[in-house]
């Protein structure tokens, strides 16, 4: 991986050594110039080791968070790279038809003159980075092993010039002995491995395959390996490995019966697989003059996809990386929470320092030293415990889409080095500023052990922070403004009331209204519906990043809340006391600690919350999408679609089947849609000059009049959508796209070179008719056609645009024709077996049937699948919860062991002692929990029915999987709790009296 958004991975790394070294070096100058300070700061890391494995472990998630991150990042990269390596080996270049001359690798391929090779020869015959050029022939076909009852409806039938191949690779057999391709015989065949195993085939075995319906004898002559060449490797388009065979050109054009034709134009860079890539960019600049105006282009394969590849895994570690910033955002709390309760425990120690002539500084470099040593530790263990958590998410994901891709955990040197670098720096930059923040204290009263009083006076520094709050929320909201940026926007208006507060609390108005009206209002602000936002701010664009900052604000409103208003909270426990009036001295003990403790109990519950809320609102959303696209509107309507290649047409969809011997009375309605056999057309918005690409779909009558067919957009001047079906069953002019075509939609991983209807969004219920043309692949010729619908994004089958047959036949009169065929059932249930006979009758046509619902729910269950993943490295902030609470008792346990001994002299029994322990963890942690799940949801909901997708859909709340979030939480926190409240009970009086 090279970059994170859009920074080098080594700038990145240079910049955090740099900073890792000044922080180290700060602490080597305290080590060198103090000894003593460093020492004192050093000595109490190995004095309670217990609970300095516990501040380890919630210092180092910070650390494990970016390791695991920028591994995940790195195995995708190495995975979806390796995988184009192996796919394409020594092919750099393809020259395809293309009415553009950079296609993208988006388009895929049409057949062409083989006159064409000519050409290409001549403008590469003297270029010294091209060691080979050569024409390629290549065709979808069925294939059956008749002896073995076995087979294949879609395989790479492979045509190459035994004489080009020099430059290519060898194509060997499984044995690694090289294969001469003039050697192939007529009739005869070599087989890749992957087709070998599908259909269990020897060497010797006879094949038949289909060509225009007429079974064709082969003769397995080889089995070679998987490559390209050879028919194998990937579909990237698809994401499926393909099965393939090879023989001569001539051989193959013969057989396909497409003389002096072939399909592309292979070239090949010196150097070897993985080398060659820098000299593709030359190779294609090298081609542009003599393919403009020929109908043909040119794309660097290997190098598009390696970039595609690096691109996704960029993706990754970005979305990783935002979402891990919840839990990292946790661990900062949890820094300062620890060594607050650092220095409240040590507090007559400080007081004591600075009596005999210790300054502030000094005790801020103590501190250092020591936060310094704990970082350093934890951030070897986070690092190596993050490179575990990338491996295994790697494994996950590899379980989840390995039909699509070979995962491979990977995990580079450099990506280690940075989140050690970054992890440890977060770490002491925490440290440095909790350090500050105790360091001030009143003398007297610290060394008396009193509470610290505040000045009544007022402090200039007040009206400072107040107006820099203001300045810097102004500045940002004003820049939201004049950028429709949401990021600044929500940021500014979220800022500007700390400064009013700020200015309001030193003229002396109390802090409790002001402060619960602030976080009243940053939850209202957060939580508004869209609509009603945009009515009072207008509308604003964001991204990911969004739902981290909507994630603080809320949950920094919330907490101010709550800890303004605690003592309403605790009254209502106190008065739950009363149902158990033997235990109702240990609740009132346990509620009045919280309370005393404010800023604790803050820090305690905006953890959990934060926690809580990025597991819920990603249990939610995904709950409902899951709910939304497995919809009655998923599948328009169809149970069963069946897929013939144009090597096999079908003309009688039904009546090949009955005569098949298949029972076709159970089929409710038959529809056809038909495409080019050219991958995906160039297209275009009229008036534009430059193409894109799109599927192309030509619809039958059946299909139109059968299918459940609903919009979410309407062109002007076709009110419902009957009208829309009448034009498309009787206009031949216009046409229908799929909801990813509207702007804005741009999908995660989607193909950038896909048209888009630019200034037609998903608001947009009413729009002017858009024109797009169609060209023809051989004449160029465009085809205008008018855009009237735009297909509800509920429904998860149809992509691309949509006409009827008559208009593609019109565009594409040359051109063969895969189709699909769409069958309703009167029996849905039945769709599985149904489509397994289809498939088997028709397997000779090259014929795949699928149960639609069967491949909604598989897709489904690969997105919720990976939604688990992420809530699971999310739920890695769980870990800093669960130490916090074990950080908090242990040092509870020190901090009021005279507290405790004083209660264990009045009456109070081992148990009393012990359950108010539980008690108070339970009532912080739970606050901190309910706080997270209805914010979680509420923002979910929110974000759901705003969704134009999901205007008529039930909003769904995961009651199972949030109960056993919350429940969880809390069962392992009072775990946490159970030691060191049964070490508190067990203190006797006296010891804990006498003890200073």
């Amino acid at each position: 991986m090279n970059e994170i958004f859009g920074i080098s991975m080594t700038s990145i790394v240079i910049v955090l050594l740099s900073l890792l070294a000044l922080c180290l070096l700060t602490v080597a100058w305290v080590a060198l110039r103090r000894p003593v300070i460093f020492k004192m700061g050093m000595r109490n890391i190995p004095r309670r080791q217990a609970q300095t494995v516990l501040i380890v472990v919630g210092l180092m998630l910070s650390t494990l968070i970016m390791s695991a991150a920028l591994g995940t990042g790195d195995t995708i990269d190495y995975s979806m790279t390796n995988d184009v390596y192996d796919t394409f080996g020594h092919i750099d270049t393809q020259v395809i038809a293309s009415q553009s001359v950079d296609p993208g690798n988006g388009v895929g391929q049409t057949q062409m003159r083989a006159s064409n090779l000519t050409k290409i020869q001549s403008a590469l015959s003297d270029d010294a980075s091209v060691d080979g050029v050569m024409p390629e022939l290549r065709e979808l076909i069925p294939v059956i092993n008749e002896a073995k009852q076995l087979a294949e409806p879609s395989v790479n039938l492979i045509g190459l010039d035994p004489s080009l191949m020099s430059g290519f690779g060898e194509i060997k057999n499984t044995a690694g002995k090289t294969i001469d391709l003039a050697s192939v015989q007529s009739g005869s065949v070599l087989v890749n491995e992957r087709a070998a195993t599908e259909l269990d085939a020897q060497v010797g075995d006879e094949l038949t395959v289909f060509i225009n319906n007429q079974p064709v004898a082969l003769t397995v002559q080889e089995i070679v390996q998987n490559t390209y060449i050879t028919g194998g490797g990937r579909d990237f388009n698809s994401g499926i490995e393909v099965s393939g065979m090879v023989m001569p050109l001539a051989q193959a054009q013969d057989l396909l019966g497409l003389p002096e034709t072939i399909s592309a134009v292979l070239v090949s860079n010196t150097g070897g697989v993985r080398d060659s890539l820098e000299a593709s960019t030359a190779t294609v600049e090298r081609l542009r003059p003599t393919l403009e105006g020929t109908g043909l282009g040119a794309i660097a394969i290997k190098s598009e996809w390696v970039d595609v590849g690096r691109q996704v895994g960029q993706i990754f570690t970005g979305l990783f990386l935002v979402l891990g910033l919840f839990s990292i955002a946790a661990g900062i709390l949890l820094i300062v929470l620890i060594f607050t309760m650092l220095a409240a425990e040590r507090r007559a120690e400080m007081g004591m320092a600075r009596a005999v002539g210790t300054h502030r500084r000094q005790l801020i470099q103590q501190f250092i030293s020591e936060g310094a040593g704990y970082a350093i530790i934890a951030g070897f263990v986070g690092s190596a415990l993050g490179v575990l958590a990338a491996i295994g998410i790697g494994y996950a994901m590899g379980f989840l889409f390995g039909d699509f891709l070979n995962i491979t955990p990977h995990v580079t040197l450099r990506s280690l080095v940075a989140a050690y670098c970054l992890g440890v720096v977060i770490t002491f930059l925490a440290v440095v500023g909790s350090s500050w923040k105790i360091s001030r204290l009143n003398v007297v009263a610290a060394i008396r052990d009193l509470p610290d009083t505040s000045s009544p006076a007022r402090k200039k520094r007040t009206l400072i922070w107040a107006a820099l709050l203001l300045l810097a929320g102004a500045a940002f909201t004003l820049s939201g403004i004049n950028s429709e940026g949401a990021f600044p926007f929500y940021a500014g208006m979220s800022l500007m009331p700390f400064g009013l507060a700020l200015i309001l609390r030193f003229f002396g108005a109390p802090s409790r209204p002001i402060y619960s009206a602030i976080g009243l209002y940053l939850v209202v602000f957060w939580l508004l519906p869209d609509n009603q936002f945009e009515k009072i701010f207008g509308n604003f664009d964001g991204g990911v990043e969004m739902f981290f900052l909507s994630g603080i604000f809320m949950v920094i409103g919330a907490t101010i809340l709550i800890v303004q208003n605690t003592d309403l909270l605790l009254k209502v426990v106190s008065a739950m006391g009363g149902i158990f009036k033997s235990k109702l001295p240990a609740i009132r003990t346990a509620v009045a600690y919280p309370g005393a403790s404010r800023g604790r109990t803050g820090l305690t519950i905006a953890m959990f919350s934060l926690i809580i809320f990025s597991l819920v609102m990603i249990a939610t959303m995904n709950q409902n999408y899951v709910n939304l696209f497995l919809g009655d509107d998923a599948n328009a309507g169809w149970q069963v679609q069946a897929s013939a290649t144009s090597a096999n047409p079908i003309t009688d969809f039904t009546g090949t089947l009955q005569a098949a011997g298949v029972d076709t009375s159970e089929f409710q309605g038959v529809g056809v849609l038909s495409s080019p056999d050219i991958g995906s057309p160039s297209v275009r918005i009229q008036g534009q000059t430059d193409w894109s690409s799109s599927s192309v779909y030509g619809q039958d009558d059946g299909f139109i009049s059968n299918a459940t067919l609903k919009f979410g957009q309407r062109a002007a001047g076709y009110e419902t959508d009957e009208a829309i079906i009448n034009a498309l069953l009787t206009d031949p002019n216009v046409a229908v796209v799929d909801a990813s075509m509207l702007d804005g939609q741009d999908g995660f991983g989607g193909n950038p070179d896909t048209l888009i209807l630019e200034g037609v969004t998903s608001d947009d219920k009413v729009f002017d008719p858009v024109s797009i043309e169609i060209a023809n692949p051989t004449t160029g010729q465009p085809t205008t056609v008018k855009v009237i619908g735009v297909l509800d994004s509920k429904i998860s089958i149809l992509f691309g645009i949509f006409t009827n047959d008559q208009t593609i036949s019109t565009i594409f009169p040359d051109v063969p024709m895969n189709q699909s065929f769409l069958v309703q059932l009167k029996d849905a249930d039945q769709s599985t077996a149904v489509a397994k006979k289809v498939e088997s009758a028709l397997l000779r046509n090259g014929v795949q049937a699928v149960s639609i619902q069967d491949v909604l729910e598989d897709n489904q269950q690969q997105s919720t699948g990976f939604l688990y993943i992420i809530q699971g490295f999310m739920g890695l902030g769980l870990i800093v919860g669960i130490a916090a609470i074990g950080v908090i008792a242990f040092r509870s346990v020190v901090e009021r062991r005279q507290q405790i001994g004083v209660l264990r002299a009045i009456g109070y029994q081992q148990g009393m002692v012990s359950l108010s322990f539980m008690i108070e963890t339970a009532f912080v942690v739970g606050i901190g929990s309910i706080s997270g799940t209805l914010l979680g949801v509420l923002l979910a909901r929110n974000l759901f029915t705003s969704d134009s997708q999901a205007t008529d859909v039930a909003f769904l709340v995961p009651y199972g999987l949030i109960s056993v979030i919350l429940i969880a939480t809390i069962a392992v926190s009072l775990l946490m709790t159970w030691v060191p409240s049964r070490q508190a009970a067990r203190i006797s009086p006296a010891e804990a009296l006498r003890y200073e």
